[in-house]
């Protein structure tokens, strides 16, 4: 009893603060019970600063739309003004999406490391849902590393032109420890034009086939040669790469047997 006595003042002076008006909107909207309820699992100060910065009608949309226990994570692992900027950057149901499918924790670190502008860049220039299929494959921190190796321009840069299969199917056969040497020695204008011309799948096999440093070797050497496209003639056509894994898939033709010569009874 003592503990819901607490809870309810907590509850009067949270709206005292807010003023008559905003209190009396935000109550009528959510219900005493819901109020009730998350100014018991968060700190009165918080909820007080963060109701201030917004206006009651986000208030509102924000509670009825992210589940209680998504918001109170998201404001307990989010500074009060990183949260602030995430509310008014995206919309509110771009932001349930995130925070349902992105740990708040994960969100939180990367607006701690990268600043909460440089994170809503990456979501809005990837767009919410690649970003969600991207991260889900991708730990946050081994995002993070990538971002300190390459910076994140040149990450945008290239996502934004590859299909999430053809991302998927890189981080599963190549990982990522070889995309900040590559994008270093190629540059990712490079990079996207050997994708293009190459497929992802074919790409992955030649590295498959040459290894990564003789495939840099071997370029560097080409960059070298007076070469002329020219040249190549018209009627040449070039064979798709196979690599060992793709050619134990492919099961062996089954021989043939001979058609057995109908005999034909004679009558006696």
């Amino acid at each position: 009893m003592k503990e819901v006595l607490v809870t309810i003042q907590t509850v009067y002076q949270y709206l005292e603060k807010l003023g008559p008006k905003k209190s009396f909107q935000i109550l009528k909207n959510l219900g005493y019970e819901k109020l009730l309820s998350l100014t018991g699992k968060v700190p009165k100060e918080r909820l007080i600063v963060l109701t201030q910065k917004l206006s009651e009608e986000t208030v509102v949309e924000l509670v009825n739309q992210i589940p209680e226990k998504i918001l109170v994570e998201m404001i307990r692992e989010n500074d009060d003004d990183d949260l602030v900027y995430f509310i008014h950057s995206l919309s509110i149901a771009d932001l349930a999406i995130v925070s349902k499918s992105i740990p708040p924790h994960d969100v939180g670190l990367l607006a701690k490391t990268l600043g909460p502008e440089a994170s809503v860049e990456v979501l809005k220039s990837l767009g919410i849902q690649k970003s969600i299929s991207l991260l889900k494959e991708i730990p946050m921190r081994d995002f993070l590393w990538l971002v300190d190796k390459i910076q994140l321009q040149p990450i945008i840069q290239l996502v934004n032109e590859l299909s999430v299969a053809d991302c998927k199917k890189w981080i599963k056969q190549r990982g990522l420890e070889e995309l900040p040497i590559l994008l270093k020695f190629f540059g990712v204008a490079n990079v996207l034009e050997i994708f293009k011309k190459l497929g992802m799948n074919q790409a992955l096999a030649m590295m498959q086939l040459l290894g990564t440093r003789e495939m840099m070797e071997l370029s560097v050497l080409l960059s070298k040669m007076n070469l002329d496209l020219q040249n190549i003639p018209s009627n040449l056509h070039s064979k798709p790469i196979v690599s060992e894994k793709q050619k134990s898939i492919i099961p062996p033709k089954k021989k043939v047997a001979p058609k057995k010569k109908k005999v034909v009874k004679r009558s006696h």
